[in-house]
């Protein structure tokens, strides 16, 4: 009986040890000590399914040694950098130590040309959207009609990993345009890259969490990979931290990277549409980089911001600080020594609100978010559709100084949840688990 009972405990306890192991994701990235609790979609694997990004390429045999050099042309700083990507990619993926050269050291037959070099091979006319990496002899040739297009084949073939003694080979059309509707591209990311760019973007907790939605820089919910920008929010369970059910990303944000003033921003993204899901595109004025114009109240634009299914909604806000003391100015019946906000609800042309039509697609489907930004407007569109245009010269509050409107601006991603003590909103998401776990994807970033 006793033996019985021993083989009994240890069937059980082998048991045990595999059903933790199967909770484990540390192979995906993700913290060995939490486990995603159960995705309650019926189509659970299409909620990552995302197959926008993929696109045609060959892989032939090629052979790189230490012999050959990766040559730019001689004073095309795009292309440097681009190709010293390539450079530390060859080292750190086949442990080859190749020499960067420009293009007007003579010439060898093993080379990797990245960009418009003197070298013949490198002759090819291209659109500003076109790439094309092939093979010519035996060289291996990176050009595009863009550097921006240059970048992103480089990043394609790193992201591709091709095996040594193998290389990578492809011709594409993208969507990239250096002017726009009178505007010219000055800034962006493509999102080609592996891991979130440090020159672009920097993490930081934007919005609060608490004891129960975690806020986290963990790449299971904040990377770069795949040409989006990835975040999602999950259901999640941590031993060591039993209180915690949600998590979701810190916001990437380019707060010390970029500000700017006026013109046009677009992106590409895919938009959770879900109840209790509460995803974010919007901006600051916080005198980071570029000043400001009126140190009595901080801008925020909301570009979009999703507190309905099938609805994007558009604001702007201006915020007073405790220390303004707006309440002793203007609102003697309001709470003196607290923080005031207003919103543009109540005098925008429009609703400010964007309505799809109901589709149980909605949520996979990328559309184009658009913002532009005069001295007179802002100008939110879906698709070009106009839902929302702010009049810059109407003050939005008692305090009738606009000048705060034309403070320089930084962008922020979000992709929060609704939970109480969190929001005031009711759509918590404690009553829709089926919301999760939430995608937010951004395919590109590009200001003109």
């Amino acid at each position: 009986m006793l033996r019985l009972v021993r083989l009994i405990c240890l069937v059980l306890a082998v048991l045990l040890v595999f059903a933790f192991a199967g909770c484990n994701n540390s192979a995906n990235g993700i913290d060995s000590d939490y486990e995603q609790r159960p995705i309650y979609k019926d189509e659970a694997a299409k909620v990552y399914d995302d197959t926008d990004h993929l696109f045609d390429f060959k892989t032939v045999d090629f052979e790189i040694s230490e012999d050959y050099a990766i040559v730019v042309p001689a004073g095309d700083a795009d292309a440097k950098e681009s190709a010293t990507l390539l450079q530390k990619y060859f080292k750190q993926a086949l442990n080859l130590n190749l020499a960067l050269k420009a293009d007007n050291v003579a010439e060898t037959d093993k080379e990797i040309l990245v960009g418009a070099t003197a070298r013949s091979e490198s002759k090819k006319e291209l659109k500003e959207n076109q790439i094309s990496v092939f093979i010519n002899g035996k060289k291996l040739v990176f050009t595009a009609g863009h550097n921006v297009t240059l970048d992103s084949a480089v990043k394609k073939y790193i992201r591709l990993a091709p095996e040594k003694g193998r290389a990578a080979t492809f011709d594409l059309t993208t969507d990239f345009v250096s002017e726009k509707d009178g505007y010219k591209y000055v800034w962006g990311d493509e999102f080609e890259g592996i891991g979130l760019d440090p020159n672009n973007w920097e993490l930081i907790q934007k919005m609060a969490g608490n004891e129960v939605v975690e806020v986290s820089t963990d790449k299971a919910v904040v990377d770069v990979n795949d040409g989006r920008l990835k975040m999602h929010a999950i259901s999640y369970f941590n031993k060591l931290k039993p209180s915690v059910e949600y998590r979701v990303p810190c916001s990437p944000v380019t707060q010390n990277k970029m500000n700017y003033v006026y013109g046009y921003a677009e992106i590409r993204a895919r938009i959770p549409y879900s109840p209790g899901v509460w995803a974010s595109w919007w901006t600051q004025a916080e005198g980071s980089l570029g000043g400001r114009r009126n140190f009595d109240y901080m801008l925020e634009v909301d570009i979009y911001e999703i507190f309905k299914t099938y609805e994007k909604t558009s604001y702007l806000i201006q915020w007073f600080p405790a220390e303004f003391d707006y309440n002793k100015r203007y609102e003697p019946t309001k709470t003196p020594g607290v923080s005031t906000s207003f919103t543009t609800e109540s005098w925008t042309d429009f609703d400010h609100v964007y309505r799809f039509e109901p589709s149980d697609s909605l949520n996979y489907e990328y559309h184009i978010y658009g913002f532009e930004w005069t001295p007179e407007e802002m100008i939110m569109t879906v698709d070009g559709t106009v839902n929302a245009r702010f009049d810059l010269s109407k003050p939005i509050s008692k305090h009738a100084d606009v000048s705060g409107f034309h403070d320089p601006q930084f962008f922020i991603f979000n992709t929060h949840l609704f939970y109480p003590g969190i929001s005031n909103s009711d759509a918590s998401i404690e009553n829709s688990p089926e919301s999760l776990p939430a995608c937010h994807y951004i395919d590109y970033i590009r200001l003109y």
